[in-house]
């Protein structure tokens, strides 16, 4: 069933528009509802939906407003998924009465549109703990010896990120990520991808 266009006194009203975000922002266009939103990250064409997807929606006086992940985002122990096409009429539902609320209690979500949304790898990394115990295989790989460098060309951060995951595990790659590291000036992997992502990824190889 289409969602219903709302009435003229309806909050709703105030938006104009809503994005999709994923890890590599393949969805750029402006969308007239949360659903096509919510099609967006369910399709196959999203990167990691599960760990870096987002819904915005924009306010036509220049404000913006994040959709609460748990809404599209299920989690259950370690993993998370986004939510299957089955749940959209239920998932739409609840989001519009959640948007109805925030935007008639002029809730402190509200942001410029120009700065709702932070780098979505560094918040992702932000949440894990840096104080959580070290799992063996991570110690081991610490106490190897260098054993020469791969040639490549300089890597971008979602490709450094992309073989960490791959290498380590998506929960131990969160957390080397943001512990420092002797072979990069006692610097976590997260702090120095940006100026040595070469080297950071020469790590993860090794």
């Amino acid at each position: 069933m289409l969602s219903t266009q709302p009435s003229n006194n309806d909050p709703l009203r105030t938006v104009f528009a809503y994005r999709a975000f994923d890890l590599r922002d393949r969805f750029p266009q402006p969308l007239e509802t949360f659903r096509q939103a919510l099609e967006c990250l369910q399709s196959e064409d999203a990167y990691l939906p599960d760990m870096s997807g987002e819904i915005v929606a924009y306010l036509r006086d220049g404000r913006a407003l994040h959709i609460p992940e748990h809404f599209f985002i299920g989690q259950s122990g370690n993993s998370s998924a986004v939510v299957a096409p089955q749940e959209n009429e239920r998932v739409c539902d609840a989001v519009d009465t959640w948007l109805r609320e925030a935007l008639l209690h002029e809730t402190d979500a509200l942001q410029k549109a120009s700065t709702v949304r932070p780098a979505r790898l560094n918040s992702l990394l932000d949440q894990c703990d840096p104080n959580a115990p070290e799992p063996d295989d991570i110690q081991a790989w610490r106490d190897m010896r260098d054993v020469g460098r791969v040639a490549i060309d300089s890597p971008s951060r979602e490709e450094v990120w992309e073989t960490a995951v791959k290498k380590l595990g998506e929960a131990q790659a969160q957390r080397w990520m943001k512990t420092s590291h002797p072979q990069l000036d006692n610097r976590s992997p997260n702090l120095r991808v940006e100026e040595s992502p070469q080297r950071v990824y020469e790590l993860i190889l090794q």
